[in-house]
């Protein structure tokens, strides 16, 4: 690990409590953790393109797969001791309380981002089709051109 700080390496001072607090958060949020995301469908994906058409083809298909929001439960983060734990428990209880309508916002987000994506697949679609068909016509032209 290597960690600049104004230009110099900080990791013998920073990196044992930086791992700590890692592995803290790796055991706590275990149960409640997101699905790992497939490296295929992530965004450093994107770099490996060669041609505009591959990066759009794999753009979609990230955007397609993280258009919707969800609720699910998290890991709510706390502070140490007893008044972080009593604090922590509110919370969980008022996310329980509220969560009903933190659902019906994200199914109508969920709905919009869904059109939106859907209008773009359609936009390069029918660019695509006017694309073949300005480059049939144009073959058409030189066809004739060509025969004259």
């Amino acid at each position: 690990m290597k960690i600049l700080i104004a230009g110099e390496d900080a990791a013998s001072s920073l990196g044992a409590e930086i791992r700590q607090k890692a592995e803290d958060l790796r055991r706590r949020t275990g149960r409640n953790a997101p699905s790992k995301i497939s490296p295929e469908i992530g965004a450093l994906a994107l770099h490996k393109a060669r041609s505009d058409e591959e990066y759009f083809v794999h753009y979609m298909r990230l955007l397609r797969y993280r258009d919707a929001y969800d609720t699910y439960d998290f890991d709510i983060p706390r502070r140490a001791g007893f008044v972080g734990a009593i604090m922590a428990g509110f919370k969980k209880i008022l996310w329980k309380l509220l969560r009903y309508q933190h659902d019906r916002i994200a199914f109508r987000q969920n709905l919009i981002n869904s059109l939106f994506t859907n209008a773009i697949e359609f936009e390069m679609a029918e660019r695509r089709r006017n694309d073949q068909e300005i480059h049939l016509r144009l073959e058409r032209i030189e066809t004739l051109l060509r025969e004259q």
